[in-house]
């Protein structure tokens, strides 16, 4: 990931210093601080939500799961919506921009009301949770969404994106990195359960608060007036309904992201009751996404070698590779398990960089064809599908558990022995479901369509009309 230094000045582009189709790499550093504001609350809610609800809270499975699947629900509505009003928004600030600046203190706010815990009733709790999540989704699509969009107008070039995301993804995983460290040294200090998990929703939502407003200020939008007249909302849903690149990079997205979000709501129970070493968890985590950074730059030059596609493809396959040594892991394999975890991070690293690097690509497929940049619709949908992938993975490990006769752990009272049916089905999502959701995530990129070569057909074509 190279340093590429600004050549020219060009209008209608966001940063301040990216002219032409090169990005310098302060406006690299500075754009990519903005995956902080999701992957720190999006860490904690993928890592530990499930876990909270069971043996911090203290409710049953069955209930928890619907405290997880209720909020998620709100998706199919609040991502769409909030990719269509962020499209159409007409402010001194920008379309996208603006989102940034008045979601970063409520999304910090509402990030640490999840993590409270009231003195109520089972129901009471479960109706409280669902609605924390709610609130806290809404804020956070607006400012994922917002953050998001910006993204294809920083660069034209296919490589180039390639580039700024595999930036963006470092960011990314450092966030996840960095709560789970914030965790895990807070842990260190903080004995009550209740108080760690309150004192942790607090620290990490301060922090969520700045990275939107550091890509408020080190950005810029082109200005309404040269904007295109929007689509009916009718028009604007079926086109990107009708756009097959965008479903078949949502599909293996979908299937990646549910792949990472199944391991992680798993790995705290399969380090609680398999390997049993309860107090190892988070440093498997640590392992696993301090991976992903270091592969992160072979899959950039993987697919400016190749293309995305291919590259994507042979991160999946070395992933699939790395879940079935953990299936065969043996509870006193710890050792070997760390080794595992560090190898998964080339596969993680993959599911983070190349699908959200071939977005914009079927964006401007979808430009070509409407004659719009309807970046808030499809980056909206594409938050759709990675929150859709942690709530399927949460609600899906729930009910498992529940199945098997999980036995919820007693405040301040050792680990419980676990029947034998639901350490089995702790295993099954480390492995098999994983590889299932991989191989299909596998055929959907087999198809997508767009390489290098089509990206610059497509390229000189809309250069071609805007002429």
């Amino acid at each position: 990931m190279a340093d590429h230094k600004a050549s020219t000045e060009q209008g209608g582009t966001p940063g301040a210093e990216q002219g032409g189709d090169r990005l310098s790499l302060r406006i690299k550093v500075l754009f990519s601080t903005g995956d902080l504001a999701t992957s720190i609350p999006l860490a904690i809610v993928m890592f530990f939500q499930l876990y909270f609800l069971t043996d911090v809270v203290g409710l049953p499975p069955g209930m928890a799961s619907w405290a997880v699947i209720i909020g998620r629900l709100w998706d199919a509505v609040n991502d769409p919506l909030f990719g269509l009003i962020s499209d159409r928004i007409r402010s001194r600030w920008g379309r996208r921009r603006v989102l940034l600046l008045f979601g970063a203190v409520p999304l910090g706010i509402s990030f640490a009301m999840m993590w409270l815990v009231p003195p109520w009733s089972p129901l009471a709790l479960t109706v409280y949770y669902a609605v924390a999540f709610i609130l806290f989704d809404t804020i956070f699509t607006a400012v994922h969404v917002g953050y998001n969009a910006l993204t294809p107008e920083m660069t034209p070039d296919y490589d180039e994106r390639t580039s700024l995301n595999g930036y963006r993804m470092v960011f990314s995983i450092a966030g996840t990195l960095g709560a789970i460290i914030i965790a895990t040294v807070l842990g260190w200090y903080i004995t009550d359960p209740r108080l760690l998990y309150a004192t942790i929703g607090v620290t990490l939502g301060l922090i969520a608060i700045v990275p939107p407003l550091i890509v408020f200020s080190v950005t810029r939008e082109r200005p309404s007036e040269e904007l295109p007249e929007d689509l009916p909302v009718g028009e604007a849903l079926r086109a990107t309904l009708s756009n097959r690149p965008f479903w078949l990079v949502m599909g293996l997205y979908l299937l990646s992201w549910t792949t990472a979000s199944i391991l992680a709501a798993a790995l705290v129970y399969y380090a609680n009751y398999y390997l049993g070493v309860p107090d190892q968890a988070n440093y498997f985590v640590l392992v696993a996404q301090g991976a992903a950074i270091a592969f992160i730059p072979l899959w950039v030059w993987v697919a400016r070698r190749l293309d995305k596609r291919r590259a994507f493809i042979l991160g999946t396959l070395s992933w699939i590779a790395v879940l079935i040594g953990i299936f065969a892991l043996q509870p006193e394999q710890v050792a070997l398990a760390y080794v595992l975890a560090a190898l998964a991070g080339a596969g993680i690293a993959v599911a983070y960089v190349i699908p959200w690097s071939m977005v914009p690509d079927v964006i401007e497929y979808d430009e070509l064809s409407t004659g719009q940049r309807r970046e808030g619709s499809y980056y909206a949908f594409a938050s759709f599908f990675q929150k859709l992938a942690t709530g399927l993975a949460l609600w899906a490990m729930a009910q498992a558990l529940a199945f098997t006769a999980y036995i919820t752990p007693e405040s301040g009272e050792p680990l419980p022995v676990q029947p034998p049916e639901a350490v089995q089905a702790i295993r099954v999502f480390m492995g098999p479901v994983p590889i299932v959701l991989l191989v299909l995530a596998i055929l959907f990129a087999w198809r997508y369509p767009i390489g290098r070569e089509q990206h610059r057909a497509l390229r000189d074509e809309l250069a071609t009309r805007d002429a």
